[in-house]
């Protein structure tokens, strides 16, 4: 038999689709290697801090009640002891943040989302995804610089790239919020979250800025960001370098923005600021979100 790996020969894909498939390849090998270990730490952390059913664990982790008596073993914990408070340490408390493990989770993260981003590239999900695998590894570059790759790599010069990452994440949440979310729907929940920030009784909001920016001929220009009363965003700019009509991304960002200047505002703020806190919840509070865990066959 014989064996064919010259990638030219009878192939009519691209070499970057071939990269693409031996990443997914490789990210699927690293999460089948990691996975088993990672369930047994938390199997462990489970049954310490008080999940005391087998079939409990089972259900939860959605594989057999055998798997999970092992995963215990591996962990040295001693089912005949269940009725003790707590056994050992848990394996997930107290360590610090590892660089090389944060540097595999971020190649695996990168092995699920660039074949999806190969595609279907201009999916703004996909994007957000993408852009957090990044910053999974802007982290770990920030743990541990590779100061034998040259200049550039130290914590001031990381950390920006690491803030962009999550400006990027948020760019792109906020496009896929926009396809799919209307006006009024938008507007209504900038209304909601300004009273319950102001409900708190320990945050300021911004309800308006005037901005002075310099056009790229040089120019500079006022513009006026504000809200109208149902919570949808407006913007002035009294010069015809600058259009007024405000889209569903520009609402979302420039309330994004506001959120980030109120936060600045409000670490500044004084006690003669503060208002005592609520002891009722805030009017029209949608129920809290959760996240029901299904159950498994297996036994």
């Amino acid at each position: 038999m014989t064996e064919h790996n010259d990638p030219s020969e009878d192939n009519e894909h691209s070499e970057p689709e071939r990269i693409t498939a031996l990443a997914a390849l490789i990210g699927w090998a690293e999460r089948r290697e990691r996975i088993a270990s990672d369930r047994a730490d938390l199997v462990a952390d489970a049954w310490r801090t008080g999940t005391r059913s087998v079939m409990e664990l089972a259900r939860c982790a959605r594989v057999s009640r055998d798997t999970i008596y092992a995963d215990l073993a591996a962990r040295g914990v001693e089912v005949s002891r269940r009725g003790e408070r707590h056994i050992g340490p848990l394996t997930g408390r107290g360590a610090p943040l590892d660089a090389e493990s944060v540097r595999a989770v971020s190649r695996i993260a990168d092995a699920v989302t660039r074949p999806a981003y190969a595609h279907d590239p201009a999916d703004p999900v996909t994007r957000a995804a993408l852009a957090a695998s990044g910053a999974l590894g802007a982290v770990a570059d920030v743990l541990d610089p590779p100061v034998d790759q040259g200049p550039g790599w130290d914590p001031k010069d990381t950390l920006p790239h690491l803030a962009e990452r999550g400006q990027t994440v948020s760019h792109q949440a906020h496009q896929a919020l926009a396809a799919v979310a209307d006006r009024a729907e938008l507007a209504a929940a900038a209304e909601f979250r300004r009273r319950g920030l102001l409900h708190s009784g320990r945050n300021a909001v911004a309800d308006a800025v005037t901005l002075t920016v310099t056009v790229p001929t040089g120019e500079t220009v006022t513009v006026d960001l504000g809200t109208d009363e149902t919570g949808w965003t407006t913007m002035a700019g009294g010069s015809d370098l600058v259009g007024d009509a405000v889209g569903t991304l520009d609402h979302l960002e420039v309330q994004a923005a506001f959120q980030i200047l109120a936060q600045v505002v409000t670490r500044h703020l004084t006690e003669r600021a503060i208002a005592p806190r609520p002891t009722e919840t805030l009017p029209g509070t949608p129920p809290t979100r959760t996240r029901h865990l299904p159950s498994s066959d297996q036994h």
